[in-house]
């Protein structure tokens, strides 16, 4: 067997400093998927080697030929979701459909939209078309920004597809394809699928990035050439501005959090390096990504996306229909953020012809700030909850997190059951946890609440601060 991990790069004597010895025990803190084994990594690798070429030439087609394609894969899926998955069954049958109804995008569009907490109130058998095949299945469960627990299931497939689409985009942003040796750096509380591609294509992941973490120092040793961070970090990765250019590093990539195009142009300009963002989700995958002109381009051989409801501006509702996972369909789902899309079917100068969005704003959760008033990314505190409430219990419905002061942050639970751990474990580790991301000992505090509070906001948020600097 030929893989990689993180922790096995941190190794040899003459990596034996204090200071890399706290990057391997960060290393050692990420999260490795049960996706990333052999077999697995063998099927991508075959599947890049023979598909590269063709998915490369596919996001450049006539525009024609896209929706050709993405109008045949739609009409399988929601027929195969009509006969096999019962949730569709019973939703599309009360609305008069019959198998086969769908010849026109406009045919499709007239289905109904369905959300997270719809699906969530149904039993897992219910939502995915072949119920034997769920103890075998990949899954994930995440709160995304909405504090709803909701689990996604999807087959080995699927889980390759979504891989070669984030490679692809590398290539993108390369404007080269990746070599077999070079390395991808992740600072990131969410890796890949796979670590390497039986020891290509390799990625070192660090789930949290913190000011005394000596970045550019292992940057020269690892020589990555690409960096895919949370906009969050873009401040610290400055300070290491000589590291970063010397080690070789061609591009920056930024996600899972909304950052604007100025922030991002600002620290493309500082860095000396483009930085490209791209649009995801836990249940979809790639949505959309940016492209060297700015624009983000729509993944229209993984996803058919509609913004629906928009207003005078032209910012609406993204609903998604994920093309890769057949075991649990997601068809006109709608992900709670909200989009301008540019409605003048044009060529983008990049040679895209795919759906385009001007801007994208969403999982707007309100970050939290320390006492010197420094930013601590919404996303790590969400892959804390993710990890430590979130992905081991399927008892809890419901949370929220809120910043009363510097020190103090209040925990809301809501379970429907007892919870998997007892709670005085379950808060010592996130105080643990939210303590290591905010650089000192906070306070957490607990409630549990028969509903949380609504809120004045477009989606509800997990991540609430209400302390602010005098």
């Amino acid at each position: 067997m030929n893989k990689f991990h993180s922790s096995e790069i941190i190794q040899g004597s003459q990596l034996e400093s204090v200071r890399l010895t706290a990057i391997k025990k960060l290393a050692q803190q990420a999260f490795k998927p049960r996706t990333d084994n052999y077999n697995l990594q063998g099927d991508a690798l075959e599947s890049w080697s023979k598909n590269a070429d063709s998915m490369g030439r596919f996001l450049s087609q006539e525009r024609a030929e896209i929706k050709k394609f993405q109008l045949a894969k739609i009409r399988s899926l929601v027929d195969n979701a009509y006969k096999n998955v019962p949730f569709y069954r019973e939703l599309y049958g009360a609305c008069g459909y019959e198998e086969g109804g769908i010849s026109s995008f406009s045919d499709f569009e007239q289905l109904p939209i369905v959300n997270k907490g719809l699906l969530s109130s149904f039993d897992a058998r219910m939502i995915v078309n072949d119920p034997e095949a769920l103890e075998l299945a990949n899954t994930s469960r995440t709160s995304g920004s909405s504090g709803k627990p909701f689990t996604i299931y999807s087959d080995d497939d699927d889980i390759v597809l979504d891989h070669l689409q984030v490679m692809r985009f590398y290539n993108s942003c390369l404007q080269r394809p990746l070599q077999k040796h070079d390395w991808i750096y992740m600072l990131h509380h969410s890796g890949l699928a796979f670590s390497s591609l039986h020891g290509m294509y390799r990625t070192f992941q660090l789930p949290d990035l913190l000011p005394s973490t000596p970045l550019g120092e292992h940057l020269m040793l690892l020589r990555p050439k690409l960096l895919v961070t949370l906009p969050s970090y873009l401040p610290l990765i400055l300070k290491h501005k000589a590291e970063v250019k010397m080690s070789g590093v061609e591009a920056i990539l930024t996600n899972s959090e909304s950052s604007t195009q100025l922030e991002r142009s600002y620290y493309s300009q500082a860095l000396g390096l483009p930085v490209f963002d791209e649009y995801s989700s836990e249940e979809v995958g790639l949505i959309a990504t940016q492209c060297a002109h700015g624009q983000y381009h729509a993944i229209e051989d993984g996803v058919y996306l509609e913004v629906v409801n928009a207003d005078v501006r032209g910012y609406g509702n993204v609903v998604c229909t994920d093309l890769n996972n057949e075991l649990m369909p997601l068809i006109r789902f709608d992900h709670g953020d909200v989009a301008r899309q540019k409605l003048e079917p044009e060529r983008c100068a990049c040679g895209s012809d795919c759906t385009t969005l001007y801007e994208i704003n969403g999982r707007r959760d309100d970050a939290f700030r320390t006492r010197e008033y420094h930013l601590v990314p919404s996303a790590s505190i969400l892959a804390a909850v993710d990890d430590i409430l979130v992905t081991p219990d399927r008892t809890l419905e419901a949370f929220r997190l809120t910043q009363k002061s510097a020190e103090t942050i209040e925990l809301m639970t809501r379970y429907v059951g007892a919870p998997h751990k007892k709670m005085e474990e379950i808060l010592l580790q996130l105080k643990e946890r939210l303590s290591c991301l905010f650089g000192y000992s906070i306070e957490l505090l607990h409630r549990e609440v028969d509903a949380l509070p609504e809120q004045k906001s477009y989606k509800r948020r997990s991540i609430v601060r209400e302390w602010e600097l005098n």
